[in-house]
């Protein structure tokens, strides 16, 4: 709006009927205007990228790279796993695709994702992380050891190899939730950092603190990305599995304010945090919030109410009988209390320029 209100003044002064008695300031109101429009075109991160995806086995991430190599301005991807090549992944053109296996949190591993030699002339400037572990199921010492070692070695190779931008994908998880809290989450909202909590909760805090520490780092560009819950089939979201189960079970006289996101959408976000400039850590979501039983309408889908005391208890029996793979105990407050997130530090920095990319 800014940009828009002072390109109308400099257009009024030279064309209006009464010229402006101080040439010096016409002087500075063009040089003011000038700067914005040669700004413009440098948001948007110059010449082909060549990203690295770590986590590619995630639903995510294969709704990502089907979205980036629609764009020709990306020349390849190196999308990272553990275990085979997910099928989905098969057929993506393999000049510009390529599928490898690693364990992320070995460090000479990761090391050597950056000297393939596939990239030896034209060497890797983006990565993504997507190899969080955050499954309360199972989770032992191993797990958290794999979460804290996979985010710094990645990112610290990052920094060493001359990335020019890292992107991080955390979690409305990392948000205290409760009787008190605002209306909309911005990103500077208080962090749960209850004892109790789920330490793979804690872990992806630990790993935005990580990130955070390096933002100040010249020449590469951090990035922390906050989703709210992701909905869409496949996808192993709390807020997902809780829509997938058969049936949905909530507190009797509880029902939530949410904003979810689909992975179609939480794809395209990324892809504009990639290809635009910026750093810092933003919250992302869906267009509009509503009511939990709003979305679960729009989707067919009848809940059963338990007494809140009793939530936990049903939750267990219907993992016992198959019934869902939700686990309540995971975000215990989620069911009772509202979690909206406050986007609009991104949709200004990034959905606003997303005409930049079809430009480009």
């Amino acid at each position: 709006m800014n940009e828009g209100h002072e390109d109308d003044r400099v257009v009024n002064v030279n064309a209006g009927s009464d010229p402006d008695p101080d040439p010096a300031r016409s002087q500075d109101a063009d040089d003011q205007v000038r700067q914005i429009m040669d700004s413009t075109p440098t948001l948007l991160r110059p010449g082909p990228r060549r990203i690295l995806i770590a986590g590619a086995r995630r639903k995510i991430a294969g709704e990502l790279i089907a979205c980036l190599l629609e764009d020709r301005r990306i020349d390849k991807i190196l999308a990272v796993g553990e275990g085979a090549c997910p099928p989905g992944l098969l057929g993506h053109d393999p000049n510009r695709f390529m599928y490898h296996t690693a364990t992320l949190d070995r460090r000479r591993q990761v090391d050597n994702l950056f000297l393939f030699e596939e990239f030896r002339e034209h060497p890797l400037d983006t990565v993504v992380h997507l190899a969080f572990s955050g499954n309360p199921k199972g989770y032992d010492v191993s797990r958290h050891e794999y979460n804290v070692n996979a985010a710094r070695h990645l990112l610290d190779a990052s920094l060493r190899h001359g990335i020019g931008k890292y992107v991080f994908l955390s979690s409305d998880a990392v948000y205290a939730v409760g009787p008190r809290g605002d209306y909309k989450v911005a990103e500077d909202a208080e962090l749960n950092l209850d004892p109790s909590s789920p330490k793979s909760v804690r872990d992806i805090i630990d790993a935005e603190f990580y990130c955070r520490a390096k933002m100040d780092s010249p020449g590469c560009e951090v990035m922390v990305l906050r989703p709210a819950g992701v909905i869409g089939g496949g996808v192993m979201s709390g807020l997902n599995l809780l829509f997938e189960s058969h049936p949905p079970v909530l507190p009797i006289g509880f029902d939530p304010m949410i904003n979810p996101t689909t992975k179609e959408r939480l794809a395209r976000d990324i892809q504009l945090a990639l290809m635009l400039r910026g750093k810092g850590v933003y919250n992302i979501a869906g267009p509009s919030p509503g009511p939990l039983t709003r979305f679960l309408e729009q989707r067919g889908i009848t809940p059963m109410r338990v007494p809140g005391p009793l939530l936990r208890q049903a939750n267990r029996l219907q993992r016992m009988i198959g019934q869902t793979r939700y686990h309540a105990e995971y975000q215990p407050k989620r069911l009772f209390y509202s979690l909206v997130l406050d986007d609009a530090r991104f949709e200004a920095a990034f959905r606003q320029r997303a005409s930049m990319l079809s430009a480009g």
